[in-house]
């Protein structure tokens, strides 16, 4: 009972995965002096939550991890924190929001439904969660043709990253997950769902890791495009001052020979 079996991981795999698909929050890139939006559309008859929190573009990797994880259980359905403040930060990461918690983002959220009056708009502060209920129900436009538009304006000179999550009041799982880990906990486990929920934590193991993994390479490749423009740039401004030299350095002596009546 101790080993875990392929097959038994790759099923717990695979239902976790189609849980959980689409559960971490987005992480939106906005350019600077740039207006980025994104169009959501809530089913008939239904209703949709909203949290929004913007991050430095030169965040650490731990710091960008810790408001992932507790955005993701912000809007996880069951859970303790469901659209709840952020808990308590630990001290690493207070440590590195006290240090711009006094600056100005520059960016602003508005959210409207399409030919609607305006929903929300507010100017973000660093790590500071935006939080809209019930978005249906307070805009007083059931399903706009068009849906609902989600826009952040970026007036400042940096980039800034939003990380953003969207999750439908029909969404099962809000009154029961709790009860019915409560329960499982109480039964006597067999052999083989034992090792189906051993199988079960490697999986929410490796889908941490995947995304994990996932967010760094998309770091790392806008990183590198963004060196690459640079030396792009660099390059063409030496060809053009290279050129220009020249141009002058030709320019000076043929009106030097001329001068002196060598031409």
């Amino acid at each position: 009972a101790g080993a875990i079996s392929t097959p038994v991981l790759l099923l717990a795999l695979v239902a976790i995965t189609l849980n959980r698909v689409g559960a971490y929050p987005i992480i939106a890139e906005i350019d600077e002096d740039d207006e980025t939006c994104f169009t959501y559309n809530v089913p008939h008859g239904d209703d949709a939550h909203m949290v929004f929190t913007a991050l430095p573009n030169h965040v650490e990797d731990d710091v960008e991890d810790w408001f992932v994880s507790h955005m993701n259980e912000m809007t996880r359905k069951g859970g303790d924190q469901f659209m709840k403040e952020l808990p308590e930060t630990p001290a690493n990461i207070k440590k590195v929001v006290d240090e711009v918690k006094e600056e100005r983002t520059g960016v602003s959220l508005r959210v409207q439904a399409q030919r609607q009056p305006m929903i929300v708009r507010r100017q973000f502060k660093w790590y500071d969660p935006i939080i809209l209920r019930d978005v249906v129900k307070t805009s007083k436009a059931e399903n706009p043709l068009g849906g609902y538009s989600i826009c952040f304006d970026n007036s400042s000179e940096k980039e800034v990253r939003v990380l953003m999550d969207v999750v439908l009041v029909s969404d099962k799982g809000e009154a029961g997950a709790a009860k019915k880990k409560k329960g499982l906990q109480k039964e006597h486990l067999t052999p083989l769902e034992r090792n189906f929920q051993e199988s079960i934590g490697a999986a929410h193991k490796i889908l941490n890791e995947m995304h994990y993994m996932e967010r760094r390479e998309a770091r790392m490749r806008h990183t590198a495009e963004s060196t690459n423009k640079r030396i792009r740039l660099f390059s063409y401004a030496s060809v053009a001052i290279l050129l220009g030299v020249t141009y002058i350095q030709v320019t000076y002596l043929r009106s030097y020979f001329k001068k002196k009546k060598l031409l």
